[in-house]
């Protein structure tokens, strides 16, 4: 797994080709950070929202809690499956969890 720097000094290397032509139209990126192949899921997902830049949108669904940096040229992603943080309470559609805060106040006011 890379360290956070080693992903900022590719981006960079992004941004400088990216800017050879300041004008050309390109479509809007999109970025992925899974949390699902390396490590502990809670933490990665964590660590990842906590160096996302601000404001983040926060979205739960039956199955995981999505997190987004989306802003006019550019959308970051990560997302975490509900049942790394949460326990299930009622298997139904929708399921119906019981979960600790994953974000603190502090965090979720950031957000």
């Amino acid at each position: 797994m890379p360290k956070a720097s080693e992903v900022a000094y590719e981006l960079r290397k992004l941004a400088d080709s990216l800017e050879q032509e300041p004008n050309a139209r390109i479509p809007k990126p999109s970025i992925y950070i899974s949390t699902f192949l390396e490590g502990e899921p809670k933490q990665l997902f964590l660590t990842i929202c906590r160096l996302l830049p601000r404001p983040l949108a926060k979205v739960y669904t039956d199955r995981e809690l999505r997190v987004e940096y989306d802003a006019a040229a550019l959308n970051v992603l990560t997302n975490i499956e509900r049942n790394k943080f949460c326990r299930l309470v009622e298997p139904a559609r929708p399921a119906v969890y019981e979960c600790e805060p994953l974000l603190s106040e502090e965090e979720v006011a950031a957000i």
